[in-house]
């Protein structure tokens, strides 16, 4: 009898693709000519499911896997609480993974793929993770959902207005009087940092202010020492600064501190997203929060209608807009 690989091979599509088709699920989309070109090709073969197996495959575990890079990241306080939160509602029990130990042939991917421990994967990895390991999540039926990796073409994903972020936060800048004003901090190759800085020139565009080049130095405290030397070796030295996440800006803080610039009379400093950090830096660190509460669940909303067969969009951004928080690191500029 033909296999899944053949009948893939006759059509010209996907393994994975011939999997969706053949066991009904919704989270590999597949476009109406692909399925009837698969449909005509299991037609042509005689190809019968194990029915059995199908039914084996589709006992629930209950537990989700969460997967992000840096579990120590402390930005991840309100997701995870939020993916918990939604999932006990469910009854459903957690497994945290970071995405540094998910490589091919890795123990930590064997066991989210295999012996149907694992129902559906929440996933955040900023391109951590290399094409052959998406290649194998891709080619397995367990639902993969992405966390903030908004228009992916091949999972369902769940984000926050980044855009929206970067705009609030510069256009908060600009009504205190700020009119040099820069972006640090994340890479220019993410789809966060790069719909931050896009937030961030909307606003200078539409203050008739002209946006800088962001400074893409990466993310994490030392990300904010590298941004704040850029800016410092940069000529004009601006009078607020956009950082792409909070940790950077508490290294952004560190570093001004060390070369003696006083935040915020001399530098205005407003760091996206918001952690605990941010009220035990010196000077307190004004921030736009965003709804990463809301977003974990809405992820776990998104998992249980891949597995209940519930058709669903591709993408869903949540409904609840980002908070600017002032604290002290802003002022109307002294020059």
């Amino acid at each position: 009898m033909a296999t899944l690989k053949e009948i893939a091979r006759r059509a010209g599509v996907s393994a994975s693709a011939v999997s969706a088709v053949v066991n009904g699920t919704t989270h590999t989309r597949v476009s109406a000519g692909t399925r009837a070109r698969i449909e005509a090709v299991i037609a042509e073969v005689g190809y019968v499911p194990n029915d059995a197996a199908r039914a084996l495959r589709r006992q629930r575990a209950g537990t989700i896997a969460v997967v992000v890079e840096g579990l120590e990241n402390p930005v991840y306080k309100e997701l995870l609480l939020g993916i918990y939160e939604a999932a006990e509602a469910r009854g459903w029990a957690v497994v945290l993974g970071d995405a540094a130990w998910m490589r091919s042939g890795s123990h930590f991917l064997a066991r989210l793929l295999g012996q149907g421990s694992i129902d559906a994967i929440l996933l955040r990895h900023e391109g951590l993770i290399d094409g052959e390991v998406l290649g194998h999540l891709r080619a397995h039926p367990t639902p993969v959902v992405l966390l903030e990796q908004q228009s992916d073409p091949h999972y369902p994903w769940v984000a926050v207005d980044d855009l929206l972020a970067g705009r609030m936060a510069t256009e908060f800048l600009l009504q205190a009087g700020h009119t040099d004003v820069r972006f640090v901090g994340g890479r220019d190759e993410s789809q966060t940092s790069s719909a931050r800085y896009e937030g961030y020139v909307t606003a200078m565009k539409q203050a008739r202010r002209r946006p800088r080049a962001g400074l893409f130095t990466g993310f994490g405290v030392e990300a904010g020492t590298l941004g704040f030397g850029a800016i410092r070796s940069g000529g004009t030295f601006p009078t607020g600064v956009v950082v792409n996440n909070v940790m950077s800006a508490a290294g952004l803080l560190a570093a001004a501190a060390d070369d003696g610039v006083a935040v915020p009379s001399q530098l205005s400093v407003v760091g996206i997203h918001d952690a605990e950090i941010a009220d035990i830096v010196r000077p307190r660190l004004t921030t736009v929060r965003l709804p990463m509460r809301a977003l974990g669940a809405h992820a776990v909303d998104q998992v249980a209608a891949l597995l209940e067969g519930v058709p669903t969009a591709l993408g869903v951004t949540t409904e609840e807009r980002p908070r600017l928080i002032v604290r002290a690191s802003t002022a109307p500029p002294s020059r």
